[in-house]
C-alpha cells in the first residue's frame, strides 16, 4: 500500500512540474515597422512654367538598440542585432523602411532583475518644395505585440509626420501627423500611412519624420496558460487522493 501511495505522490509531483515547465520557455515579442515608404509630386499649376520638384537637404538617421545591458547606436542606414539567453533586439534602417523588434524570454524563478530589450529607428529629412506643388507621402505601418509576461513598460509604435513652413518660417500652418501604438496588451495592426503637404505660390521649406519603436522592460514574471492552471488543479487532486489513502491505510490496522 505504501509503495502504491508513493507512486501516486510521485505522479502528482511530476504533473505539477510538467504544468510549470512551459512557463519557463515563454517568450514575449514586440515589433514595429514602416515599409514601402515613398513620395510623389503633383503639379497643381501647369501654367506657371515651373515643374514640380523637391530638393532634399539635411537627412538625419538614427537606429538605437539595447539588449540586456548592451547597446548599439547607428547614425546612418544599416542594421543592428543582439541575441542573448534572456532575449533579443534589433532593427533595420534604409531609404524605404524602418524595422524594430524586441523579444524577452521569461525565467523562473522571478529574480527582480531589471531587463531592457528595445530598438528605435528614426529619420528626419528636410527639403524644399517647389511652388504650387503637392507632396504626397505614403507607407505601410505595422505594430505587433505578443506578451506572455508582465512588464514595467512595453510598447510598439509607428509614426509619420510632415510639416511645411509659412512666411515667417513657422512649421505650424501646414502639417500632418499619423501615429499608431500598442501599449500594455497583445495585438497587431497594419495601417496605411498617408500624408499630404501643399505649397502655395512660393517655394516652401519642409520636413518629414519617420519613427518605428519597440520595447520590453522588466523585471518580468511568466503568465501561466489556462492549461497550466488545469494541470495544477489535477495535481492537487491527486495529492489529496494520496493523502486520503494514507489516512485510510493508517486506520485499517486499528480496526
Amino acid at each position: 500500500m505504501h509503495q502504491y501511495i508513493n507512486k501516486r505522490t510521485l505522479c502528482a509531483l511530476a504533473a505539477l512540474a510538467a504544468a510549470w515547465a512551459p512557463a519557463q520557455a515563454n517568450t514575449s515579442t514586440s515589433s514595429a515597422s514602416i515599409e514601402q515608404f515613398q513620395y510623389r509630386l503633383v503639379d497643381l499649376d501647369l501654367n506657371d512654367g515651373i515643374d514640380a520638384s523637391i530638393t532634399f537637404g539635411t537627412d538625419v538617421r538614427s537606429l538605437y538598440t539595447a539588449a540586456g545591458g548592451q547597446s548599439q547606436q547607428l547614425n546612418a542606414s544599416g542594421s543592428t542585432s543582439f541575441v542573448s539567453p534572456l532575449g533579443s533586439a534589433g532593427g533595420t534602417l534604409s531609404d524605404s523602411a524602418l524595422l524594430a523588434h524586441a523579444s524577452m524570454t521569461h525565467t523562473v524563478p522571478y529574480d527582480d532583475t531589471q531587463l531592457r530589450f528595445s530598438s528605435r529607428g528614426t529619420r528626419v529629412t528636410e527639403f524644399i518644395l517647389s511652388p504650387n506643388t503637392e507632396l504626397i507621402l505614403t507607407a505601410v505601418g505595422k505594430v505587433e505585440q505578443q506578451l506572455d509576461g508582465r512588464f514595467y513598460l512595453s510598447g510598439s509604435q509607428v509614426h509619420m509626420r510632415g510639416s511645411l513652413s509659412g512666411d515667417e518660417g513657422t512649421w505650424r500652418p501646414k502639417q500632418f501627423s499619423k501615429n499608431y501604438e500598442l501599449g500594455y496588451g497583445s495585438g497587431s495592426a497594419t495601417v496605411n500611412l498617408y500624408g499630404s503637404l501643399i505649397s502655395d505660390s512660393k517655394a516652401r521649406k519642409g520636413e518629414f519624420t519617420l519613427l518605428a519603436d519597440s520595447y520590453l522592460m522588466g523585471p518580468v514574471t511568466p503568465v501561466p496558460e489556462p492549461s497550466t492552471y488545469a494541470m495544477l488543479l489535477a495535481g492537487t487532486f491527486v495529492l489529496g487522493a494520496a493523502a486520503r489513502r494514507r489516512r485510510k491505510a493508517a486506520a485499517d490496522p486499528a480496526a
